[in-house]
């Protein structure tokens, strides 16, 4: 087992802030304490079968929302990190804590009308869902694998729309202070960016993989299916719908995975059910052989150019360029003989930038031509006096001039060259492409081993090219000055219930105060109830809220199941 990472990179430590556990209110407690009640009585029959063990294994209690600095602990004899983030982050930031084996933890929490299921990335979802599951080696080696390949996925233009959209939707629905016509807008939004999709890009047809598995993945155990994604181990609403004959259950395949598009706002029509986590793998790594990183090539370049997004372009000499790439040649064997990358720009060896090459003051468009094995078989000596002369030629015919300026050498041969005054010439004399006055790198390389999404030193690159991240170092509050006298009666009932009182005749006060404040508020009923049945099972006050409790169940047939759910695990 690998040791967990000890130091996180720069570029990621911005995305990470702090939980405050003041911020959770008491309302707050009781959501968790129900949530966690009912799964453990629901998942222990239908859940993957190491659930209720890997609750206890990463230190999540049902009484209290948990720290996330406990579950790092626990997580890291797997040789695994928790750390906090605010929410949505982006996808790619995402993917590159997964597979430096850590696991990002919004600590947020959902407000009790969307108790059953909430778009937001919370602490639900993060800590009942997705922790419990880590704890089976085989789906950790899995998700371990899948962070790897995900990281090289190429992002497109579109894909950061979408994503620009599901954060807008998602804080918007989970801001206490939102209005029904801002959900409203929202949502209109996010549909219509939606519909615009055309070709599924590397990326969005991993992320199906990754939501019809990690999040909304099924398990066979000897004949059943039982539960593991965390969508579903955090929406206590679906999950426990989602095993019905209404529910197609279809047996794993990648094709039929990947090409299968879901909708965040709305309970899937089909899960699909993997026989073995060793069987994803085996999945993931096929359609690993499919994507740019692995093929590269014109393949890769064609990619990256659709994508309209910074890529990572491999040369076969060890050197990476990033940048957009904006268009490529051919040769007449259909390989690549040059490209053009545009955009903020990396030039990098082994995975770390060269500083020797001042990016920014490179051309806008960088032309990067490609040579013939053969010719860079040639001497240092002889291929100077080609630039110097009528031109080194390039695999496509193009010839390149200019003076030499200095080399920068790289080990393994890798070399970059330096070259003032450059121009590019095609067979008919023609410029293609000049740089009069700034210092042009010309990078010896004949083929494109890889492409893959993003800079090739991401700490560096964004670091230096991205704007600042607004550092917010808490998580928000749900309390509000209409829900304030709300939550102090739930923190009564929890002192009252800590404290280990017999005497019920407090319990009685915060009823009557229930009844005129919050005449609708069915969970600290149903906690009521809990405490009640412990000290006077055959009381009066135990009966009166059963009575009110059954009232409410006709509010919503959501509320009736909620009810019902949480009176079965009392």
């Amino acid at each position: 087992m690998k040791a967990p990472l000890e130091k996180i990179p720069d570029h990621l430590q911005e995305y990470i802030t702090e939980q405050d556990p003041s911020l959770y209110t008491p309302i707050d407690h009781a959501v968790w304490r129900y949530v966690m009640r009912v799964s453990k009585h629901f998942f222990g029959k239908n859940g993957h079968p190491l659930y209720l063990q890997g609750l206890e294994a990463t230190g999540i209690a049902t009484d209290r929302i948990p720290l996330v600095t406990e579950m790092d602990t626990a997580l890291r004899k797997l040789g695994w990190r928790a750390v906090v983030i605010n929410g949505f982050i982006p996808p790619a930031i995402f993917l590159e804590f997964q597979s430096l084996r850590i696991l990002a933890i919004a600590c947020d929490i959902r407000k009790l009308e969307n108790l059953g299921y909430t778009p937001s990335p919370d602490i639900i979802h993060e800590a009942a869902g997705h922790v419990p599951i880590v704890t089976d080696p085989d789906y950790r080696a899995y998700l371990e694998d899948y962070g790897e390949v995900a990281r090289n996925a190429i992002i497109t233009k579109f894909d950061l729309e979408l994503y620009d959209s599901i954060f807008k939707l998602s804080e918007i629905k989970e801001n206490p202070q939102a209005q029904a016509e801002d959900i409203a807008r929202a949502q209109t939004e996010f549909e219509a960016v939606a519909r615009r999709e055309t070709l599924p890009s590397e990326a969005a047809l991993l992320t199906r993989m990754a939501w019809w598995t990690t999040e909304y993945g099924l398990l066979d155990v000897d004949g059943k299916p039982l539960i593991y994604g965390a969508g579903l181990l955090s929406s206590i609403q679906e999950s426990y719908h989602c095993l019905d004959a209404n529910v197609k259950k279809i047996p794993f395949s990648l094709e039929s995975a990947i090409h299968t598009s879901y909708d965040i706002t709305r309970p899937q029509p089909q899960l699909f059910v993997a026989k073995s986590f060793a069987e994803l793998r085996e999945a993931l790594d096929g359609f690993a052989d499919t994507m740019a990183f692995r093929r590269g090539g014109a393949y890769g370049l064609e990619v990256a150019r659709t994508a309209e997004n910074t890529v990572s372009v491999a040369l076969d000499n060890g050197i990476t360029l990033s940048g957009i790439v904006k268009e490529y040649l051919l040769g007449e064997d259909a390989a690549p003989c040059a490209f053009t990358l545009s955009g903020l720009k990396q030039v990098s060896f082994d995975g770390k930038e060269i500083e020797q090459v001042d990016t920014h003051s490179l051309s806008s468009d960088l032309f990067v031509p490609l040579f013939s094995e053969a010719a860079l078989k040639a001497s240092p000596d002889e291929l100077k006096r080609k630039i110097h002369g009528s031109g080194l030629t390039t695999r496509s015919g193009l010839r390149v001039q200019g003076r030499f300026k200095k080399e920068i050498a790289l080990g393994r041969s890798a070399r970059i060259w330096l070259l003032e005054s450059v121009k590019i010439l095609d067979q008919t004399g023609k410029t293609v492409f000049s740089e009069p006055r700034r210092h042009y790198p010309l990078f010896l390389a004949s083929d494109i081993t890889s492409v893959y999404g993003g800079a090739a030193d991401r700490n560096s690159y964004l670091l230096r090219n991205r704007k600042p991240v607004s550092k917010v170092k808490s998580h928000k509050s749900n309390r509000t000055p209409a829900n304030s006298e709300l939550c102090d009666l739930y923190a009564k009932l929890r002192s009252f219930r800590d404290a280990h009182h017999r005497d019920p005749r407090p319990l009685d006060t915060i009823h009557d105060a229930l009844r005129t404040l919050a005449p609708k508020d069915w969970l600290l009923r149903l906690e009521l109830l809990e405490l009640y049945l412990k000290l006077e099972p055959e009381g009066v006050a135990a009966a009166r809220i059963r009575n009110e409790l059954g009232e409410l169940k006709s509010e919503s047939t959501e509320m009736k199941e909620m009810i019902e759910r949480g009176i079965v695990s009392l």
